[in-house]
């Protein structure tokens, strides 16, 4: 026998998992949630007839609008004719949320969902795609706060109305809102601006990422600058006419390095290596990437082969580790991937050698600085043997 408890129960783990989807799209009495309420048998109620009279008392206490309970007449042998409910069906989702005792939060759900269907585009299609999309993020429109939902409407109202504004954030004339505020929603926002067709830059402008770059010949300093600070676009304008670009991982490194002739120094910013590869003397000078030897790093380093096939690398190699081991940290990020396409033989080793020994990371800034500027300068020797090679269409060689 499932009693009034126990109905709740089952059925609360599916209103959970379907609350979202039927605030915006609800189910009807042509479809109702149904139960089954395994009701005793003869033997059950001669062996327990107070069990059975008290489950019994249960159901018929039950009266919910929009939930029907089914009664059947049962002839029993031993206990004679009864009637006994048999099953449960909710006819809507809000029956369904009255009988778990969640009425108001059916309410509050359903009612944010229809406030935002109205901004949903009128072609059928395009409405079902809204209509799926404001399923992913109801959860979080009905957790806001009732003025922070009431600016998500009309933000979203204000960008359904000019979605080319070309503002930045804080510009945006919506009472109630900065750009934090916005940063802080942008996933309910951009999720629903797309739904109805809008760009996912919102049609607003953001400041152009600055990247850090330091001259290392004072003769390639752009009026004497021997560092700066400046956007992708704005670094394509110049041309230093480096020889080498050597691009260091870490900030520290980059700070610290020497006056270098021909050379040019990028900070490389991690996973966003190939933000360089486009700016036209990058193009053509030879590459250096001397990023921390883990397995970060190494990935680094093959995601700037994937758009410069020749770049070479520095330090990154089994007898760079092996000679610093006693300075490396332990480091098991990503122990389970496997060395990434576009390593060469000795930087696949490496990347063997960091997963067997559990996870390593030798931080760039640990090799002793001596070493590390000897190291530089056989690099950057070698690098100008083999920039005609580059210009050639060479790959590079181990």
């Amino acid at each position: 026998m499932i009693g009034v408890a126990d109905a709740r129960e089952r059925l609360a783990t599916l209103y959970r998992r379907k609350l979202a989807a039927w605030s915006v799209c609800p189910f009807d009495a042509s479809s109702p949630v149904a139960l089954g309420l395994k009701p005793p048998t003869d033997r059950k109620a001669t062996a327990d007839m107070p069990a059975v009279a008290g489950w019994l008392k249960q159901w018929s206490a039950v009266a919910v609008d929009g939930l029907r309970i089914d009664w059947e007449q049962r002839r029993w042998p031993n206990s004679g004719t009864q009637s006994i409910p048999v099953r449960l069906a909710a006819t809507s989702p809000e029956a369904l949320a009255r009988f778990l005792n969640r009425g108001r939060e059916w309410e509050l759900y359903r009612m944010r969902a229809l406030r935002l269907q109205s901004l949903a585009p009128q072609d059928s299609e395009a409405r079902e795609d809204f209509d799926r999309a404001l399923a992913r993020i109801i959860g979080k429109a009905a957790a806001l706060p009732q003025q922070d939902f009431e600016r998500v409407f009309h933000v979203l109202s204000w960008l359904a109305a000019h979605p080319d504004s070309g503002l930045y954030p804080r510009q945006l004339p919506v009472e109630g809102i900065d750009s934090k505020w916005l940063e802080r929603h942008a996933d309910i926002v951009r999720t629903l601006h797309v739904a109805t067709g809008g760009d996912p830059g919102l049609g607003l402008l953001s400041p152009a990422k600055l990247y850090r770059v330091r001259f290392l010949d004072p003769r390639l300093a752009p009026a004497g600058m021997g560092e700066l600070m400046a956007s992708q676009d704005t670094l394509s304008r110049i041309d230093p006419a480096a020889r080498t670009v050597l691009i260091v991982e870490n900030l520290q490194t980059l700070l610290s390095l020497p006056e270098l002739p021909g050379v040019v120094a990028l900070h490389g910013g991690g996973y966003d290596v190939r933000w360089c590869a486009p700016i036209p003397w990058v193009a053509d000078a030879a590459v250096l990437y001397w990023g921390d030897l883990d397995l970060d790093g190494l990935a680094i380093l093959a995601s700037l082969r994937s758009v410069r096939p020749d770049a070479r690398s520095v330090m990154m190699d089994p007898a760079t580790l092996q000679r610093f081991a006693q300075l490396a940290v332990p480091h098991d990020k990503g122990l389970t991937r496997a060395a990434p396409t576009g390593l060469l033989p000795t930087e696949v080793e490496a990347y063997e050698l960091l997963r067997a020994q559990g996870g390593l990371r030798l931080e760039q800034e640990r090799i002793p600085w001596d070493y590390a500027l000897t190291a530089l300068g056989t690099a950057l020797a070698r690098s100008n043997n083999h920039l005609a090679g580059r210009r050639d269409g060479a790959e590079p060689e181990e």
